[in-house]
C-alpha cells in the first residue's frame, strides 16, 4: 500500500484519539501504538519531553534504550531542539553526534513538538532501513506533532 494512503488513514486516527482520550500519558501511548502498528518501517517509535532543561524519554514502542535523558544539542534528538527543526538522517553511521540505541537502527527522523514558540518535546522514529524517511514522513509526523501540541496546549 502507498504510504501516502496509510498516512491519510492514520491522521484521523490520531485526531480521534486526541478528542476522545483525556489522560495525556494514555494519549501519548495511543499515538505511539497507532504509528508503530501501522507503519512497518517505524522500528522504534516514541516521545521525548523537555523537563528541567533535558529531553526525558516518554512513552515508546521498540527496543530498550539507555538514552532516558538527552542534553539539548546531544545526538539527533538534542540537535532537533537546538536547531528548532525536524531532522532526517538517512544513515546514522555517518553522523558524528549520533547516540546509538541499537545496532539495527539505520535511519532516524525527529520532529519537534511546539506549544507556541517553545519546544516541549519531540517525536522520535528510528528505522532499520537506510533512507527510510522522506517528505511524506516529515509532513505526516509534523501533522501528528501539531495534533499533540494542540492537545497539550488545551490541557
Amino acid at each position: 500500500m502507498d504510504k501516502k494512503v496509510i498516512f491519510e488513514r492514520l491522521l484521523p486516527m490520531v485526531e480521534k484519539a486526541s478528542r476522545e482520550i483525556d489522560d495525556l500519558d494514555y494519549f501519548y501511548h495511543e499515538v505511539v501504538k497507532i504509528l508503530d502498528s501501522n507503519v512497518p518501517y517505524y522500528n522504534w517509535t516514541g516521545f521525548y519531553f523537555m523537563q528541567d532543561g533535558l529531553l526525558q524519554l516518554g512513552p515508546y514502542i521498540g527496543r530498550p534504550t539507555e538514552h532516558v535523558k538527552i542534553k539539548v544539542g546531544q545526538g539527533i534528538c538534542g540537535r532537533a531542539v537546538a536547531e528548532n527543526s525536524t531532522i532526517v538522517v538517512d544513515d546514522v553511521t555517518k553522523e558524528e553526534n549520533y547516540l546509538a540505541c541499537s545496532i539495527e537502527t539505520k535511519s532516524e527522523i525527529v520532529v519537534p513538538i511546539r506549544v507556541g514558540d517553545e519546544i516541549i518535546g519531540e517525536i522520535d522514529i528510528d528505522s532499520d532501513e537506510k533512507s527510510a524517511f522522506d517528505d511524506d514522513d516529515r509532513n505526516f509526523l509534523e501533522a501528528v506533532a501539531d495534533i499533540v501540541s494542540k492537545k497539550i496546549a488545551n490541557k
